[in-house]
């Protein structure tokens, strides 16, 4: 089964170990500053509790406009760092035509950073098909009482 697959593949390439953080949420938005074009995710939610994540993102970009979209992902963890901030890792399958998983880890190493990495599956095995390097955001948390 892929998704058994894919959370293989997530814990394999991060190397987690899972542990209890407080319940709350966390909103994150592309740090301001960053060079080239706007970030294709614009906002990230993360609810602890419900163990979901819900990103706005660009699904299509031409010269005058971009088409925005809502992507929807599975919380598969939460690491505590040495620094006291949790590490969120988080999965969504792409949209498009090709079925690729993108991986998500957001971690705090004094700046708040997401990195990504995508898996496409040939066969049953998963396969890395890109690492885009990390990417600095603004991020905010409010704990639920």
């Amino acid at each position: 089964m892929k998704s058994k697959s894919v959370k293989a593949a997530i814990h394999a390439f991060l190397a987690l170990s899972v542990s209890p953080v407080l319940a709350g949420t966390i909103t994150c938005t592309p740090a301001a500053g960053g060079a080239g074009p706007a970030f294709w995710i614009r906002r990230i939610a993360i609810d602890d509790h419900s163990r979901t994540v819900n990103m706005d993102v660009v699904r299509h970009r031409t010269k005058d406009t971009d088409t925005m979209g809502k992507i929807r992902a599975d919380l598969l963890g939460v690491e505590e760092t040495q620094g006291g901030e949790p590490a969120y890792v988080f999965n969504a399958m792409s949209g498009g035509g090709d079925e690729v998983t993108h991986l998500f880890r957001l971690y705090k190493a004094g700046e708040w950073r997401l990195a990504i990495a995508g898996v496409v599956f040939v066969g049953k095995v998963p396969t890395l098909r890109t690492i885009e390097p990390g990417r600095a955001f603004d991020c905010k948390r409010s704990e639920l009482g």
